[in-house]
């Protein structure tokens, strides 16, 4: 249960702690006081969505801290924390950038996970969430809670999740091979042709060369045999009267050593030009001078330019788009092998997703008249004597198809079922839909009735309720008054409210004011003895003057109170 709440730079509330007891506390004050901003601190705590315009005006950090004793872990798989010591501490920071931190027990962690604590800890009930009611999408969600189905009916939501995700991958796989039959056949004709011709990088710049080469073939030829025989062969050739002068060196040597090194220098030069010579001759001999040659590199080069010409720029650009359609013809035939996977596990997710979509319509239509009945015996006591609940379980109206049992139906993350309440207010009234015929004061109690159904099934040990004695009043709201005092027996309990009959009901009274300190607007909350309480239920039954028959029933009704 929530032992305390501290609050600090949260609106008006410049720092607060309460302390909460088991039971019934009602907290209550006049409009715009800060009674309900003290829940919205809880459910800030518990997870809720948070803003800057939230803390406290000339503040940089809002704070609020609450204290939970629980018996056991929250009983979730997913959940890292365990209560210490049996308390779970959580805490939360809001700067005036917007950034936020979380802690539970002094141990940072996300929002996820702190709202995922908050939701086991408290049932919080606002003064807004009539609006669920009336909203039939919302609907389902009671009777799933009721019926204790909220874990069977994520796991078909997660069902159905997979199943369409795959059925749309099914036909992107299915756009995709059509994609390819059709750009097929012109694969295979580019690819055939690209594969016969085989162009290597470069070639092209080869025989261009080579083209260029023959085309002075005879020139380039008589150059290799005239430089042979100038250097090596003629009378007279650089070779032999380069050999002349190493002779006549070698001669003259002998009478001074300092030719030694020019005739080491003489003798290269020789080797040089007999090793030049035989190039030039091996170069002129080794010219390819047939036509027939010329005219084959011309063919070749054409058909090098015409796959560029369609492929291109450049080889390199040529060979690239034959390794992109080679892969994509292959891959139409690893589509196929994709799509065949894929229709087996959607043959496997859509039986299971029928399945226990079944059983999940089966026990919900089970569960509704269980539902209706309950939420009935509450309202007969709350003033709603011949009012009759039907919670109709209708299939789906829209959705994916599926097949259950022979039929095709429609299926949703819902599951097979919309689910809708009908009220008859009044006996011989045949029932309508909630949204369109229920007063404020009926959907009030109907809510009331709901969160009472609901509790005798879950194991959230606070519950929270916020002015939920919208459009009641008299009789009725000391019926509700006394649900929410029976309901904390069970559970610890905290209402706020603005009637007098549900405030006296409570084991513990706080009452929310307004005071102006040194120029600034701070709220504080007092906890009231037995006559400051019995003034402040007197001021909620006659207004600002206090009269001695007020003060006499609000006497009257503690009194009836403590005697239960």
């Amino acid at each position: 249960m929530l032992e305390s709440l501290s609050i600090r730079n949260f609106a008006i509330i410049d720092e607060l702690t309460v302390e909460f007891p088991p039971g019934l506390t009602v907290i209550t004050g006049e409009t715009g006081a800060g009674k309900s901003i003290i829940v919205d601190a809880l459910e800030l705590v518990l997870g809720a969505r948070s803003s800057a315009e939230m803390i406290r005006s000339g503040e940089d950090t809002l704070s609020v801290t609450g204290v939970f004793a629980f018996d056991t872990s929250p009983g979730a798989d997913d959940f890292p924390f365990e209560a210490e010591d049996g308390l779970f501490i959580l805490r939360r920071e809001i700067r005036s950038d917007g950034a936020g931190r979380c802690w539970i027990n002094d141990r940072p962690v996300t929002l996820r996970v702190l709202k995922s604590l908050g939701d086991r800890l408290v049932d919080l009930h606002g003064q807004h969430d009539h609006q669920s009611l009336l909203a039939v999408p919302e609907h389902i969600r009671f009777l799933d809670g009721f019926a204790q189905l909220l874990s069977m009916a994520r796991e078909v939501a997660g069902l159905y999740g997979e199943y369409t995700g795959a059925l749309e991958e099914i036909e992107d796989i299915r756009k995709r091979i059509e994609d390819g039959n059709r750009d097929r056949d012109l694969y295979r004709f580019q690819i055939e042709e690209i594969r016969s011709i085989d162009p290597r990088p470069g070639e092209d710049a080869e025989l261009e060369g080579g083209i260029l080469r023959l085309s002075r073939a005879a020139d380039l030829k008589l150059l290799g045999l005239q430089a042979f025989t100038e250097l090596s062969e003629d009378e007279g050739s650089v070779g032999e009267r380069i050999g002349e002068l190493t002779a006549k060196t070698g001669d003259l040597a002998r009478y001074d050593d300092r030719l030694e090194p020019l005739l080491v220098e003489l003798e290269g030069i020789a080797d040089k030009i007999s090793d030049l010579a035989r190039e030039f001759r091996n170069y002129g001999e080794g010219i390819d001078d047939d036509p027939a040659t010329q005219a084959s590199m011309e063919s070749r080069l054409g058909l090098l330019e015409r796959l560029k010409k369609k492929y291109g720029p450049t080889l390199e650009d040529v060979r690239e788009y034959y390794r992109r359609i080679s892969g994509e013809a292959e891959g139409t035939e690893q589509l196929e092998a994709e799509l065949a996977e894929r229709n087996a596990r959607v043959a496997v997710l859509r039986k299971k997703l029928a399945g226990q979509a079944r059983m999940l319509s089966r026990k919900r239509t089970e569960a509704a008249p269980l539902l209706a009945k309950e939420v009935e015996s509450h309202l007969k006591e709350l003033g709603m004597t011949g009012a009759r609940l039907v919670v109709e379980v209708a299939p789906c109206e829209s959705g994916t198809e599926i097949e259950v049992d022979g039929n095709v139906v429609s299926v949703s993350r819902n599951g097979l079922d919309r689910v809708e309440f009908l009220i008859a207010a009044n006996p011989g009234e045949a029932p309508r839909s909630l949204v369109k015929v229920a007063s404020g004061g009926e959907v009030s109690r109907i809510m009331l009735s709901l969160k009472l159904a609901l509790s005798e099934v879950d194991s959230v040990p606070t519950m929270v309720f916020d002015e939920i004695d919208t459009g009641v009043s008299g009789r009725v709201a000391e019926a509700v008054g006394a649900k929410l005092r029976r309901l904390s027996e069970s559970r610890q309990t905290l209402a706020i409210t603005h009637l007098p009959q549900i405030a006296a009901m409570g084991d513990r009274h706080f009452s929310a004011r307004k005071q102006v300190e040194g120029n600034r607007t701070r709220t504080r909350l007092t906890m009231l003895d037995d006559n400051m309480r019995r003034e402040e239920l007197a001021a909620m039954l006659s207004g600002a003057e206090l009269t001695d028959t007020a003060l006499a029933h609000a006497r009257d009704m503690l009194d009836r109170v403590r005697k239960g």
